[in-house]
């Protein structure tokens, strides 16, 4: 049987001690053949802090679960089940009382690719987690109109940008910022 992406259901917040377990386990135990890679979708996110300064945090895309590529049979499923705080693998149907391991459905190679570019993605253009919307006032803290108060017209969420109206020498002016440049008032 092929090495194949499952969904391993765990105790939210204990993602990457499970994931540590896993990979120790499997170098302790020998099971390097059936257990090939374990994956915690993460994003990075960049928060506004008062002063100007910005905080980065790691945020999980799915808390509570980790993908698992791997060689599923009795033997790996075992495995994986007896990692303390280990919940189960998402899916599956019950044979004489127990879950069969033939019925727990795979994710497909092309999706975890997918998300592993979102997490490449995410780390080199970190995501802020404020949100903003048309409107509202406020200020800017980076670049050559910092300090300058303003009001959004436009908010781009997929760029990552607004579009604020700045008075400069008595003129309103429309500038575009990165949400990172800018701050509520």
């Amino acid at each position: 049987m092929a090495n194949r992406w499952y969904v391993v259901h765990t105790n939210t917040g204990f993602e990457d001690r499970v994931k540590a377990w896993i990979e120790e386990r499997v170098k302790s135990d020998g099971y390097e053949e059936l257990i090939r890679e374990v994956l915690i979708p993460t994003e990075t996110i960049v928060e506004p802090v008062k002063g100007g300064k910005k905080k980065t945090s790691v945020r999980k895309f799915f808390p509570g679960y980790i993908l698992v590529k791997m060689e599923l049979n009795e033997k790996s499923w075992h495995f994986i089940r007896n990692i303390p705080k280990v919940i189960g693998f998402v899916g599956g149907k019950l044979k004489e009382g127990k879950i069969d391991p033939d019925s727990v459905p795979d994710i497909d190679e092309k999706e975890v690719m997918k998300i592993k570019r979102q997490i490449e993605e995410g780390t080199l253009k970190p995501k802020p987690r404020v949100t903003f919307e048309k409107g509202e006032t406020v200020k800017v803290i980076e670049g050559p109109f910092s300090n300058f108060s303003g009001v959004i017209e436009e908010v781009k969420p997929d760029k990552g940008k607004v579009q604020v109206l700045v008075t400069i020498f008595g003129r309103t002016t429309p500038i575009e910022l990165d949400f990172n440049q800018v701050e509520k008032i």
